[in-house]
């Protein structure tokens, strides 16, 4: 489809330029031809003028050589008409009346010259034969025109050919193996040379993912076999018999456990981009857990929580992504919060964690969700953000935020 708007598209150009060409053209010839004729009429009337000044300083009467041509010694002597238009426009020297009439007028030293050529007007007679000359010239130029842009198609597409053939290599090749040593099948052009450009980029784009996926299946391995050990670790000693308090403690170091097993996960999915199972949840109990889990943060702060969740609403977002975006949005907002409030609230389908901290800077807000990127007061790596962002865009989540003097609110609008 779009091979064939393309050929369409230049067909019309091309049909197009002839077109504006010929009119342009054919335009410039009426306009030549009018003025050559009122050029010839000049010269004519010149021509009478110094046969006339040559009988006035003879002392004889002056007699035109040319029928259509009359010496008048006054312009009182004028036709009406041409008389009311040099009132008007007292450098006038052509004149039109209603009988289809054209007249040239020259003044002398003594009198004038006026002739009436309407007889002698050869464009006016002719124009509508030039008119359909143009006109079959025209049509004449515009199938040519057409044949010149099936021939140029053909040609394009015979010097786009290896170009094709390039693109079919790149676009059937799976994602997880790029092409390679497909440049020898191009000639020693600008698409071979492009080709050759294109293997050897593709080259390092293959070592770097190579790299990475080496670096991915290491990481997943180092990370998950601490976390099972400790997850068995404490598994064993929540059997032995514990005091309140250390019972409490191991509960909270396995419930800690659980979220950086969810955070791993969720990682690791990201950076092999699986497919993150999207569940549905109940919304309200991943709020009050997140909030339980980054109370530390507030525990010395004058800052009131409100939560506003109706305790029915679900969301098809999976419990371990959710919990992680949660717990990085509310645990933002408890570090930028000396003194004031967090709301989380649910309503018409958006999620919003709302606080009343110092704002995010202005000079940094168009890149908040660069990786690295935080303010001056925050004791983070700046990543939280980040993170929040490459699994909102995974999970088709529209993330957005405003920020001011007054606070922070980001806004999750789930599709």
């Amino acid at each position: 489809m779009k091979a064939r708007q393309l050929r369409t598209r230049i067909i019309a150009y091309f049909v197009g330029i002839s077109l504006f060409i010929s009119t342009l053209f054919g335009f410039v010839c009426f306009l030549f031809a009018y003025t050559i004729e009122d050029h010839l009429f000049n010269v004519i009337l010149q021509d009478e003028a110094t046969y006339i000044s040559k009988q006035l300083s003879l002392g004889n009467m002056p007699q035109t050589r040319l029928e259509f041509v009359q010496y008048l010694q006054s312009k009182e002597q004028l036709p009406e008409f041409i008389k009311s238009t040099l009132v008007e426009e007292p450098k006038a020297k052509e004149f039109s009346s209603q009988g289809d009439k054209h007249y040239h007028l020259m003044w002398l030293d003594q009198g004038l010259l006026l002739a009436e050529v309407s007889e002698q007007l050869v464009v006016r007679k002719i124009k509508l034969g030039m008119f359909n000359f143009m006109l079959v010239a025209l049509c004449i130029v515009l199938v040519v025109a057409i044949l010149l842009a099936y021939l140029s198609l053909a040609m394009a597409k015979k010097l786009l050919k290896p170009l094709d053939k390039l693109v079919d290599i790149v676009a059937q090749a799976p994602v997880e193996k790029l092409p390679q040593n497909f440049s020898d099948q191009f000639i020693n052009d600008e698409i071979g040379g492009f080709a050759r450009t294109l293997e050897q980029a593709l080259g390092r784009i293959r070592q770097f993912i190579d790299r990475e996926q080496a670096f991915t299946r290491d990481a997943s391995h180092e990370l998950r076999t601490p976390i099972a050990v400790t997850q068995g670790a404490l598994t064993l000693l929540k059997q032995e018999a514990l005091s309140d308090k250390q019972r409490a403690l191991v509960e909270r170091a396995m419930a800690a456990q659980q979220q950086m097993t969810q955070s791993v996960e969720i990682l690791l999915a990201l950076a092999r981009e699986e497919t993150i199972n999207q569940t549905a949840v109940k919304l309200l109990p991943l709020v009050e857990n997140s909030v339980l889990q980054q109370a530390h943060k507030i525990a010395n702060k004058d800052i009131s929580v409100k939560i506003d969740v109706p305790s029915g609403v679900t969301i098809a977002l999976g419990e371990s992504a959710l919990s992680l975006i949660l717990s990085n949005l509310i645990g933002n907002a408890f570090s930028h919060v000396n003194k004031g409030a967090v709301t989380v609230r649910f309503s018409q389908n958006m999620l919003s964690i709302i606080d009343t901290g110092e704002g995010i800077p202005k000079d940094i807000q168009a890149r908040i969700f660069e990786s690295g990127v935080k303010s001056n007061n925050s004791s983070g790596l700046g990543m939280g953000l980040s993170i929040v962002h490459r699994l909102c865009q995974r999970l088709d989540i529209d993330l957005t935020f405003e920020s001011n003097e007054q606070g922070t609110a980001f806004h999750l609008a789930c599709k």
